[in-house]
């Protein structure tokens, strides 16, 4: 693959992201001679099937993925030595050139590892408050080369001999920040941290000493006091145990403490199958092939779709912003869809799209936005007995200090309070929001669900 070519890296890409999320139903109805509909209506006796033919699949992703981005973060090992020469140079022709050739490896990378994303999204079954426990807002991180991965490599291969397991290497994704492999092992999520060297396996059986309760911990802390990086490392490696296992009791019994945040949380089951306008979205890619050049759909009254192809696409952001600058509706939020690759959320592989629609958005021949109306949103909790109202700055202000690790949503300096029964409120976060946008949850449904949080 020549990685300064679209069109290579996009047959790469497509190839990959076949593997990883379309392998198990296509090569299972290949293998028996069966329809889909057939599998449907069978999809017991072939479930044991589709599982081995799916992880085939995330295990050639999963090289395919390796691979590329080895070979990506080797080119940008060399564009960033010869960017510091030209710096040292003064090669004002040369600089420029250079840093768009970083942002565009930059780039890619985060694709290939957006791939990644997706084989979690389907180890975690599409369950975003699991994808939000493995993500410790960490920022910066190593290549791929930097870390333990032929450890990893080795270790995962030994994992996945049995065609019902498989575990990936967190490292090639762009969301997962506990452990170094996650994945179904024995029909469980695991999360697994990799340990090597005299120094890691020597604490490791410190740690372990001190889990027996019949030893008493001064004497066996004795025996590494004398030594300050050991001690250093003893102390990230407990904050790594106690992180995995803060994850692993969440994972098993939805509730736990939230390692990012360092707060107690439960997790709610709804009564109710939640609501999606993914119809309504899949319906606009055959509209944007009748009228050529635009699509748009609202929802709800509340929130707005646009998808743009041609000139009109340098421009759709500012269509969708003269909606309601006409309507004199000056609270607004508009997202590119394409920033679903900087979130938690369903990745964009999984839009209810064809891939063919799917490619041009992610190589930007199609640009989507979405744009919801705050005012007009708000309006929607009245419906269930709730009052939505925008809380003054110094309000914001007060609650962001009060709530920290709680993603309050500000717009303009603002945030929105929905008030229960005149005695209690909460914060509207942003949380809430990229749920309609990137899970095409209806904005009512957002509203609705508010019951389920005050009765936590």
């Amino acid at each position: 693959m020549d990685i300064y070519n679209i069109s290579e890296i996009e047959i790469e890409l497509r190839a990959l992201s076949d593997a990883a999320c379309g392998n198990g139903i296509s090569a299972l109805l290949d293998s028996k001679k069966i329809s889909i509909e057939e599998f449907i209506e069978h999809k017991e006796k072939y479930a044991e099937d589709f599982i081995r033919f799916s992880h085939d699949g995330f295990k050639e992703a999963q090289n395919g993925i390796i691979k590329n981005i080895l070979l990506i973060q080797d080119e940008q090992e060399v564009i960033k030595q010869n960017l510091k020469r030209a710096r040292v140079e003064r090669n004002i022709e040369e600089i420029p050139e250079l840093i768009n050739k970083q942002k565009h490896l930059e780039n890619i990378v985060k694709l290939f590892k957006h791939c990644a994303d997706t084989l979690v999204w389907q180890l975690i079954k599409g369950q975003l408050w699991i994808s939000r426990r493995l993500y410790l807002n960490v920022s910066g991180g190593k290549k791929l080369k930097e870390v333990n991965l032929e450890s990893a490599i080795k270790v995962a291969e030994d994992y996945n001999s049995n065609p019902m397991n498989f575990v990936l290497i967190t490292d090639i994704t762009n969301n997962v920040q506990v452990g170094d492999l996650i994945g179904i092992v024995d029909g469980q999520v695991i999360v697994v941290e990799i340990k090597e060297g005299e120094k890691n396996l020597r604490i490791l059986e410190v740690i372990q000493q001190l889990n027996k309760p019949e030893n008493k911990h001064q004497d066996i802390l004795r025996d590494i006091s004398s030594e300050p990086k050991m001690i250093e490392q003893f102390e990230r490696t407990l904050k790594q145990h106690k992180t995995l296992h803060d994850v692993h009791q969440i994972l098993n019994t939805d509730k736990g403490i939230d390692p990012t945040s360092g707060k107690e949380i439960r997790i709610f089951t709804p009564n109710e199958p939640t609501p999606l306008y993914s119809e309504r979205l899949s319906f606009l890619e055959k509209q944007l092939q009748e009228r050529n050049f635009w699509a748009y759909d609202v929802i709800e009254d509340c929130l707005h779709i646009g998808i743009y192809k041609g000139k009109k696409r340098f421009g759709g952001h500012l269509i969708l912003k003269a909606i309601c600058d006409q309507k004199e509706k000056p609270n607004y939020i508009i997202i590119d869809a394409l920033s679903i690759i900087d979130s938690l959320n369903k990745p964009l592989f999984f839009l209810p799209f064809s891939p063919d629609f799917i490619f041009d958005i992610i190589f930007s021949r199609i640009k989507m936005y979405f744009m919801l109306d705050l005012d007009s949103y708000m309006e929607l909790y009245s419906h269930y007995g709730f009052n939505a109202e925008w809380a003054s700055r110094k309000e914001t202000t007060k609650e962001k200090e009060l709530a920290k690790g709680y993603d309050i949503l500000e717009h303009n300096h603002r945030g929105i309070k929905i008030k229960i029964d005149g005695d209690k409120d909460m914060w509207l976060s942003t949380g809430t929001l990229t749920r309609i946008f990137f899970e095409h949850i209806n904005p009512s449904y957002t509203a609705y669900s508010t019951k389920y949080y005050i009765e936590k």
